[in-house]
């Protein structure tokens, strides 16, 4: 990562459904990004999980997201994160497809993975990205 440049994090869409389900999950995590002056990036896949899984709508997610996290960088799917994604698929089976398009995303802007999923984490560590369980992120550092 370069110097100067703000830390990025992703948070895979179980972490949003957590929230929307039982509460208390964002809080934590928003305020540890806070302290490190880190950006939310929010893939285009993430609002569609929380979608297909919760039922809530993308405005419901992000009324959320704009709670503890005021600027969310959103990401669409762009020909790389497909390219990056259909790699990462035909590399490791552990994953679906959601998974591997949000991977894609925290690989490719460098940014920090959270996920309660330890099968993405460790896949995510195996590309080389920074990965963590939500109470380890927010301890860790």
């Amino acid at each position: 990562m370069e110097i100067g440049k703000a830390q990025t994090v992703v948070l895979d869409s179980n972490v949003f459904i957590k929230e929307i389900q039982e509460g208390r999950v964002l809080r934590p995590i928003a305020k540890k990004m806070k302290r490190q002056s880190s950006k939310l990036v929010m893939p285009e896949t993430v609002l569609g999980e929380v979608a297909k899984i919760t039922g809530s709508d993308p405005v419901t997610t992000m009324t959320h997201v704009y709670q503890y996290c005021k600027q969310p960088i959103m990401i669409d799917r762009t020909d790389e994160i497909i390219t990056e994604s259909a790699k990462l698929s035909q590399k490791y089976y552990e994953c679906h497809t959601p998974d591997n398009f949000i991977l894609a995303t925290a690989k490719l802007t460098g940014s920090t993975l959270v996920s309660f999923d330890r099968d993405l984490l460790q896949t995510a560590k195996m590309e080389g990205v920074q990965a963590f369980l939500p109470r380890n992120y927010i301890r860790w550092g």
